[in-house]
């Protein structure tokens, strides 16, 4: 179930997903993994991420007056 974000939660949901991307790309290079844990732990970070990206995305559109198209990459935040 997808929660409705506050500003507050949009922000902490962006960091959230930055920070799994790192732990994602630091999982990926890593070499004493056995595969089949490897390849499980980097389904469960991309499915995270799948959801966090979801939530942001509903949240900027529930909320366009805050964000500006970018071509090519979304939504920026609109500098206030």
């Amino acid at each position: 179930m997808t929660h409705h974000l506050t500003a507050e939660g949009y922000a902490l949901t962006k960091a959230k997903l930055d920070g799994l991307r790192s732990r994602l790309s630091a999982i990926q290079a890593r070499t004493d993994l056995a595969p089949p844990h490897r390849a499980e732990v980097e389904r469960s970070y991309e499915e995270t991420m799948r959801q966090y990206a979801k939530e942001l995305r509903l949240y900027e559109a529930a909320h366009p007056q805050d964000f500006q198209p970018v071509a090519g990459l979304g939504t920026i935040p609109r500098k206030g």
